[in-house]
């Protein structure tokens, strides 16, 4: 199904460069095509963990923490620090900072992904975490549009 292909690459783009929001797509997706929304949550999921696996690589070994926290400004830079040091007491703290990133998009998924790299998360368990959060998001995002009536995907 090229729709798939389609929700997989956008997504995968959209990791990369984060002006273009892969919800929409997907919700534009899953109003116009015929594909069942967890296909295309799931696809759109897997796609934007394989875009923030090079934000993941980039934190394992290109950016320290410490070049991160100087080209990040204010309260980033103590929330962030706040963020690294909880999740460096904790042994899963890694993974749940990531699930909670992914699902909701606090703190900022980017920074999470390259984080996690730098924290030397396991890559697997920093996939694993990522596509299962982002999944749970982008399938609420395809589902709760057909469940208000009187909306334009409730035809």
């Amino acid at each position: 199904m090229w729709e798939l292909a389609a929700a997989f690459g956008y997504c995968a783009l959209s990791a990369v460069v984060m002006v273009l929001p892969a919800e929409l797509y997907l919700i534009g997706a899953a109003a116009w095509t015929d594909v069942p929304g967890i296909w295309l949550a799931l696809a759109g999921a897997v796609g934007q963990v394989a875009g923030k696996m090079l934000s993941y690589l980039v934190g394992r070994g290109v950016l320290s923490t410490e070049r991160l926290r100087t080209r990040t400004q204010g309260r980033w830079v103590q929330r962030m620090t706040r963020v690294e040091d909880w999740c460096s007491e904790h042994g899963w703290g890694p993974a749940a900072v990531t699930f909670v990133s992914a699902f909701s998009g606090l703190p900022p998924y980017a920074l999470v992904a390259v984080l996690a790299g730098a924290l030397r998360m396991p890559w697997w368990l920093f996939a694993a975490v990522s596509v299962l959060g982002r999944f749970l998001r982008f399938w609420a995002v395809v589902t709760i549009p057909h469940l208000l009536p009187g909306t334009l995907f409730g035809l």
